[in-house]
Parts: structure tokens; C-alpha cells; sequence
């Protein structure tokens, strides 16, 4: 089966970026991954906090977070579930997203092993972050701790959304070598004391920003993590041809009919 370049805008169009999203319409909850095969899954590209909730207060949150869908596909018992950053800190200035940071804001995590992984406006900390161990039923429930900082090193930030973005991985125990295919990109919008109505302006935008397509230089394979059709979910896989064709070579179910 042969596709041009305008069958192929039409898949990409067909469903927004939004990766392996099992409900498009919902960004808030936990993620939720779970691995089949080799691979890693889960059920959304994009995820909302608040800097302003009850449990963190104005400077920091333990939302979302982390919550294995075992029913889909659990993980290996004893093994790590990681992130690893990337990109940069982007800020929602009202109209835009941009990498202009108002007061050198950046967001710190802080992992499992209590090391800080930070996303600044230059950029993103090398560390791949510890999520947690899988129990032995390959389940983990997890929750990080996300904090704002300004320039002066304080707990403190300017008005506005903030967008950092990490893929999932799993390694051994100790080990900081992958042993599964990552996940796409996910996204996690954090709300600094905007209105309701304008923060979901920003992850609106937010949801534009995602690359739901990758290619790959050294095979000419074009893979798109989320395509629907049919009311079904699938990641499918395409074999550069040459000029503007390509031909479908794999299509891998990822959720059930809708």
C-alpha cells in the first residue's frame, strides 16, 4: 500500500497530536502507562497541574501522578521506571508559548532517590529521573514533587502556565540503561495563578505543541504514535519510498474500539 505526502497529512490530521491518548478531551488525572511488548504507552500526551492546590500550595504540587494500567500491560517485577527530560521550560505569555522566561523561573523535581532534576529556559538537567520500583505484579504508584523557583533560587513565580516535557523508560535496578522502547513525549502544563478560563486557553495551545510524528533519518521509517480509524487506535509505521512515497509497514492496535 502506497501513500503520498497528502495521504499522509491526512492521517496526521486525523487525530491531533495527542499520543496514544485513550480520552483526547481529558488532561487531568494521573498518567497512566503500561508497556506491551518492548514498548511503553500511555493514555495521554498532555497533563494539567496546579501550583495553587490545596496539598502543595502556591509553589509546588505532587500532581500528576504516576499509576501503571497493569489491565493494559504491567512491567517487569524489580525493575525502575524512569524519566527523561526534554526540551526546555516554556511559558504561556498570554498569546503564545515561548521560551522567554519572565524571572529565570524553572521547575525542579525532586525523584525517588531525592536527587532535583530542573527544566530552565536554557534547558533540561542530563539526569534521567527515578520514578519508582515495579512491585511484583509489575504495578507502581507513584507521585513526584514539582516545585517553581525564580532566579533568587525562592519559592516563586510569575503568572502564567508553564510547560515541561519528559519521555518514560524502564531500566534495570541501578542502571541507567534502557530495556524497553520509550514512551512518546508527554507534557505536563502547570497552572501559576491563572483563571480557570485562561489556563485552559494555554493548554489548549499547549496540545499543538506535541509531535505526534517522528522520522527517522537512518531507516527512512516514519512513525506516528496515534492514529484513529474506525473507532480503534493504532501506531503505525511507514517505509520511506523515495520522493513523496511511502508505504505502510506495520499498524499496532493501542486502544480498543471507541
Amino acid at each position: 500500500m502506497n501513500l503520498s505526502i497528502g495521504a499522509f497529512v491526512f492521517i496526521a490530521a486525523f487525530n491531533p497530536a495527542h499520543a496514544v491518548a485513550a480520552d483526547d478531551a481529558s488532561h487531568g488525572g494521573d498518567i497512566q502507562p503500561w508497556r506491551a511488548g518492548a514498548e511503553i504507552f500511555v493514555n495521554n500526551a498532555l497533563f494539567e497541574a496546579d501550583f495553587g492546590d490545596l496539598s502543595g500550595g502556591a509553589f509546588e504540587t505532587d500532581d500528576p501522578g504516576v499509576d501503571v494500567n497493569i489491565t493494559k500491560g504491567a512491567f517487569t517485577p524489580g525493575n525502575w521506571l524512569r524519566f527523561q527530560p526534554v526540551g526546555k521550560l516554556l511559558y504561556w505569555n498570554g498569546a503564545q508559548w515561548s521560551e522567554t522566561i519572565p524571572n529565570g523561573e524553572r521547575i525542579d523535581v525532586t525523584d525517588a532517590l531525592n536527587r532535583v532534576i530542573s527544566f530552565s529556559g536554557s534547558g533540561v538537567s542530563e539526569t534521567a529521573g527515578v520514578i519508582g520500583e515495579f512491585s511484583s505484579g509489575g504495578d507502581l504508584h507513584e507521585h513526584l514533587s514539582f516545585k517553581m523557583l525564580d532566579a533568587a533560587n525562592t519559592p516563586n513565580g510569575t503568572a502564567g502556565a508553564y510547560r515541561i516535557q519528559f519521555k518514560l523508560f524502564e531500566s534495570k535496578a541501578n542502571n541507567d540503561t534502557s530495556v524497553s522502547v520509550a514512551s512518546a513525549p508527554i507534557a505536563i502544563v502547570f497552572n501559576r495563578g491563572l483563571t480557570n478560563e485562561s489556563f485552559e486557553t494555554a493548554v489548549a495551545a499547549a496540545g499543538d505543541l506535541s509531535e505526534n510524528a517522528v522520522f527517522s533519518d537512518g531507516n527512512g521509517v516514519l512513525t506516528i504514535q496515534s492514529v484513529k480509524a474506525l473507532g480503534t487506535r493504532y501506531q503505525v509505521k511507514l517505509q520511506h519510498l523515495g520522493g513523496d512515497k511511502f508505504q505502510l509497514i506495520e499498524a499496532k492496535q493501542i486502544s480498543a474500539a471507541e
